[in-house]
């Protein structure tokens, strides 16, 4: 079966955070330019297109980026793991895109440390 997947780059913020209860330097507050990517895939393309991907620019301004950039990520998250905060910029935006469309998150906290999150589709 075909699939369609539109990834749409470059959205930026940065963010500060610690993990308490870590025995390392992660206990102590640091910060990192977090970068990510938002996937859309589907297996129909209706209209020759799955997302008008101008307007997802503005729904990631809104709805996540004016939220967490320069934000201490503790407030937001108990646990301000790259995973937990993956699956809650998932969780802003899933009920603004069609529901057709399976949502992933990719998510880079540095150079080096990337992840993918899907959702609960």
């Amino acid at each position: 079966m075909a699939r369609w997947r539109l990834r749409k780059s470059g959205f930026r913020f940065n963010a500060w955070h610690s993990f308490p209860d870590d025995s390392g330097y992660d206990a102590r507050p640091h910060g990192h330019d977090y970068e990510f990517s938002l996937l859309l895939e589907a297996a129909a393309c209706p209209q020759g297109m799955l997302y008008d991907a101008r307007r997802l620019k503005q729904l990631v301004v809104d709805r996540v980026i004016s939220r967490l950039d320069h934000q201490n990520l503790n407030d937001l998250l108990p646990q301000p793991s790259s995973e937990l905060l993956a699956e809650w910029i998932w969780r802003q935006l899933r009920p603004h895109l069609p529901p057709e469309l399976k949502i992933g998150i990719e998510l880079w906290e540095t150079r080096s440390i990337a992840l993918e999150y899907w959702g609960e589709e």
